[in-house]
C-alpha cells in the first residue's frame, strides 16, 4: 500500500511537470492557504542557469496570519540548488511553490543574514486576481495629472530664479511626483538589472532617491552582461518557445544602449495567456504597460546579506499590465509599446555621440527614465571637467506637434540642471490633466565646453531717444566677460506704423527678466497642449538677450487670453463682469510693440530700461 501511494504521488508530480512545461494548457490546482499545515512538504520551480527550470525542495514552517493587510504569508524552508549556501536569492521572487501537488503560492521574500534559506510565500489566492480576465483599455495607468496651466507656470517661474534656487525647485518637484517611500515588500526581493555598460555610479547616486521611491531597492542594483540573443550568452542555451511557471523574465523600464529592468520568476501561466509573477509589487504602479522578455540566468552570486542572480534579458515578447501589492501580472499576446529616447552629447573638440533607448511610456515613469538616460549618456560620452558650460535642448514629439525647451547652465552642477530640466519638461507633457498627449519620441541634445562662462550687460544706448511709427530704432548693447573684455551688439527694433504716440520704454534684459516681463504682459494660461507648446517657446533661455519696446495700453487678461488696446467701452464691459474678489481677470497696462532676441555662446545677466518717445514723423526739411 505504501509503495502504491508513493507511486501515485510520483505520477501526479510527473503529470504536473508535463503540464507546466507544455505552457500550462490548464491552470494548476490551487491549495488554499487555510489548508496549509506546518510540516507539509513540496517543491518549487526556478532557474539558476540558462533558461532551464529546475526544482528545489520546500517544507512548511508555518503561516503568519494577516502578515499584510488582508493577506497571510506562508513561511517555508528551502533546500536543493545550493540554497543552503546562498539562502533565498533575489530573482527567485515569483518562484511557484507546490504542496501536495497543488499550487500554494510564490516565493516573495527572504531575510538578510539568515542562517537558513527561509522564505515568505505569497498565497496564490492573493495573486489570482492581479490580471483581470477581460483586458482593460490600452495605455492604462493614466490618471489625471496636475493642470497643464500649473505645469506651465512652474516652468516659467523656474526661469526667473537664481541657479541654486532653480535646482532646489526642480529636484523638489521631481520627488513630489513620486511616492513617499518604497514598498517594504519589494525591498531585497526584486533583482533590478543594469545591462550593457552598466549604470554609472554618479547617475546611480543622482537617482538613488527617485528609484527608491519607485520601490527599487539599492541593494538590488547589479551589473549584467550582453543579451544572450546577441550570441554572447551561455553556450547552447536558447529561450523557450512558450512562457512556463518557474521561468525567469525581465520587465524592462529602459532598453537600448542602457538596459534597466526587473528580473523575477513566473508563478503561473493561465490558458488564456495571462500570467502572474514576483509575488510582490515591482513599482506598485497599478495598471501599466512594460515589455517583458525571457531572461537567461548567467549565475547565482552568493553573498552574506542577499544572494542574487545575474541575468540577461532578451528580446521582449510579452507585456506586464498590472503591478499590485501581491505581485505583478501580464499577458503573452504581444509586447508593450515604448517611447524612443535619442540623446546626442557633444563636447568641445570631440565628435558628437548619439545614444538610443526605448523607455516605458507610463506618465510617471517616462520623466524619471528620460532624466536617468540623459545623465548616464553625458557621463559616458563627455569627460569635460565638472565645472563646465552646458547648452541643452529638450524636445518631445507629440501627436499635436513638437514641444521644445532650451537653456544653458554653468558650473559644477550644470549637468544636474540639464537633467532635472529634462525631467520637468517630460513630466509637464506626459503627466497633466489633458489626458494622453501621444508622445512619439524624446530628443535630447547636450553641448558642453570649458570656455568663459558668463557675460554681464553693462549698458544699452539707442541711436535716438525719439522714434516715429514705421521707423527703426537702433540699439547698441555693451557686454563684458569676467576678464572685463567688452562685446558690442547692435539690434534694430522696427516700430509698427500703428504704434500710439507718447512715452515708451526700451527694455534690454537677460532671459530671466525677459521671461518675467512676458509673463507680466501676458498672464493667460495654456488650456491645450498646443497652447502649452507656444507658452514654453516664449520662455527666454539664459544665453539670450532680449530687446523690446513697451508702450502703455488699456487691456485685461483672463485665464485663457490677454486682450490689449481695448476701447474704453469694451474695457468697462469686461470689468463689469468681474465679481468682487475674482482673480481670473486682471488689468494689463503695457504691451510689446517690437522685440528682438540675440543669442550668445554663454549665459547673459543684467537688465536696462530707457525711456524713449514715440512721435509723429516730421516732414523733411522742418526743424
Amino acid at each position: 500500500m505504501e509503495s502504491r501511494r508513493g507511486s501515485k504521488r510520483y505520477v501526479t508530480l510527473a503529470a504536473l511537470a508535463l503540464a507546466l512545461f507544455c505552457g500550462s494548457a490548464t491552470a494548476s490546482e490551487i491549495l488554499p492557504v487555510d489548508q496549509v499545515r506546518t510540516g507539509m512538504k513540496g517543491f518549487g520551480l526556478t532557474v539558476v542557469r540558462g533558461y532551464g527550470v529546475e526544482r528545489f525542495e520546500v517544507e512548511v514552517l508555518g503561516v503568519l496570519r494577516n502578515a499584510a493587510v488582508g493577506r497571510s504569508v506562508i513561511l517555508v524552508s528551502l533546500s536543493g540548488l545550493d540554497l543552503a549556501e546562498t539562502g533565498v536569492v533575489a530573482g527567485m521572487s515569483g518562484s511557484p511553490v507546490y504542496l501536495e501537488g497543488r499550487l500554494a503560492g510564490a516565493v516573495a521574500s527572504g531575510w538578510g543574514f539568515s542562517k537558513r534559506a527561509v522564505a515568505g510565500v505569497t498565497p496564490i489566492e492573493a495573486m489570482a486576481s492581479i490580471v483581470p480576465e477581460t483586458p482593460v483599455a490600452a495605455r492604462t495607468g493614466r490618471a489625471p495629472g496636475p493642470p497643464i496651466a500649473d505645469r506651465a507656470a512652474f516652468l516659467a517661474h523656474l526661469a526667473t530664479l537664481p541657479e541654486e534656487t532653480r535646482l532646489h525647485e526642480l529636484r523638489r518637484a521631481m520627488l513630489d511626483s513620486l511616492p513617499a517611500a518604497p514598498s517594504p515588500l519589494a525591498e531585497g526581493s526584486t533583482l533590478l538589472s543594469f545591462q550593457g555598460t552598466g549604470l554609472p555610479a554618479s547617475t546611480l547616486a543622482a537617482f538613488r532617491e527617485p528609484l527608491l521611491r519607485l520601490g527599487v531597492a539599492e541593494a538590488n542594483f547589479s551589473l549584467l552582461g550582453a543579451s544572450a540573443e546577441t550570441g554572447k550568452g551561455i553556450a547552447g542555451s536558447a529561450p523557450p518557445a512558450t512562457l512556463v511557471p518557474g521561468a525567469s523574465v525581465t520587465a524592462y523600464l529602459v532598453r537600448g544602449d542602457l538596459q534597466l529592468g526587473a528580473t523575477g520568476t513566473v508563478t503561473e501561466v493561465y490558458p488564456d495567456g495571462r500570467f502572474v509573477a514576483f509575488g510582490h509589487p515591482f513599482l506598485g504602479a497599478g495598471e501599466l504597460e512594460l515589455p517583458v522578455s525571457p531572461a537567461e540566468v548567467v549565475t547565482v552570486v552568493p553573498t552574506l546579506f542577499q544572494s542574487f542572480k545575474l541575468a540577461n534579458g532578451g528580446e521582449p515578447r510579452y507585456r506586464l499590465t498590472n503591478d499590485r501589492d501581491s505581485g505583478v501580472g501580464g499577458r503573452t499576446d504581444r509586447t508593450a509599446a515604448t517611447i524612443p529616447v535619442k540623446v546626442v552629447v557633444e563636447g568641445e573638440g570631440r565628435p558628437a555621440r548619439e545614444f538610443s533607448f526605448q523607455a516605458a511610456s507610463h506618465p510617471k515613469l517616462l520623466p524619471i527614465l528620460s532624466g536617468l538616460v540623459a545623465d548616464a549618456s553625458m557621463t559616458a560620452a563627455d569627460p569635460t571637467p565638472r565645472d563646465r558650460l552646458l547648452s541643452f535642448r529638450i524636445t518631445l514629439d507629440t501627436a499635436q506637434g513638437e514641444i521644445s525647451y532650451e537653456d544653458v547652465a554653468t558650473g559644477p552642477r550644470a549637468k544636474e540642471a540639464a537633467v532635472l530640466s529634462t525631467v520637468a519638461l517630460a513630466a509637464a507633457v506626459a503627466d497633466n490633466d489633458l489626458g494622453d498627449p501621444g508622445i512619439r519620441g524624446v530628443r535630447l541634445r547636450f553641448d558642453s565646453s570649458t570656455r568663459e562662462r558668463r557675460l554681464s550687460l553693462i549698458n544699452a544706448a539707442p541711436t535716438s531717444r525719439k522714434v516715429a511709427p514705421g521707423e527703426t530704432l537702433g540699439v547698441a548693447i555693451r557686454l563684458a566677460d569676467r576678464r572685463g573684455e567688452e562685446i558690442v551688439r547692435v539690434v534694430r527694433l522696427r516700430v509698427p506704423p500703428g504704434t500710439p504716440e507718447g512715452r515708451a520704454t526700451l527694455v534690454v534684459s537677460d532671459g530671466s527678466n525677459a521671461t518675467a516681463l512676458r509673463q507680466l504682459l501676458d498672464p493667460s494660461e495654456p488650456r491645450t497642449l498646443g497652447e502649452f507648446a507656444t507658452f514654453v517657446s516664449r520662455i527666454v533661455p539664459g544665453n539670450r538677450l532680449f530687446a523690446g519696446l513697451l508702450v502703455a495700453t488699456r487691456g485685461a487678461a483672463t485665464r485663457s487670453a490677454t486682450l490689449d488696446a481695448l476701447p474704453p467701452t469694451a474695457l468697462a464691459l469686461l470689468a463689469g463682469t468681474r465679481e468682487q474678489g475674482e482673480a481670473g481677470i486682471g488689468d494689463v497696462e503695457a504691451r510689446l510693440v517690437s522685440e528682438e532676441i540675440v543669442t550668445f555662446d554663454r549665459p547673459v545677466s543684467g537688465s536696462v530700461r530707457i525711456d524713449v518717445d514715440v512721435e509723429k514723423a516730421r516732414p523733411r526739411g522742418t526743424r
